[in-house]
């Protein structure tokens, strides 16, 4: 079966782009796969090179990340009214555009939300990155604004 792939925002949800997807993936007869790039948070730093006091866990705050990636894509199938089992979500541990990159190998198509207003002092963009890596085609959303109209 061919593949529709998400790009999800740990941010943002990327409303707009599961929305997006789940139109195409509804108009190709094809799977969605909801995919999100994770990495665990920093720890906590402490002075003078000692260990913090603080623990975490790791595994924890990662089935967190995937319950959440789930809730994303459930409610934007569900406010779709799509009644599929071809939907799935994959939160793996890199780099957004090397995911993204690798899960969109062999996919009819990826799609990704607005990319974020560009800073003179950031590298490239996402968006700007991964269209010149990937093998399908790349439909980028474009941005809105505060009433809900894009720019």
């Amino acid at each position: 079966m061919s593949r529709v792939v998400v790009g999800v925002s740990a941010s943002s949800g990327s409303p707009g782009a599961l929305a997006a997807g789940i139109e195409q993936a509804r108009w190709r007869h094809a799977e969605l796969v909801a995919v999100q790039a994770w990495r665990p948070p920093r720890p906590p730093s402490s002075p003078g090179g000692r260990m913090p006091g603080v623990t975490r866990d790791v595994e924890a705050e990662q089935r967190a990340a995937e319950e959440q990636l789930k809730e994303q894509v459930a409610a934007a199938v569900a406010q779709a009214d799509w009644a599929t089992e071809e939907v799935s979500c994959e939160l793996i541990l890199g780099a957004p555009a090397t995911i993204l990159v690798h899960a969109a190998a062999g996919a009819e198509l990826l799609v990704l939300d607005a990319p974020r207003r560009p800073v003179a002092t950031r590298s490239p963009m996402l968006a700007h990155r991964i269209i010149y890596q990937v093998s399908c085609p790349v439909l980028v959303l474009p941005p809105v604004n505060h009433s809900g109209h894009t720019v």
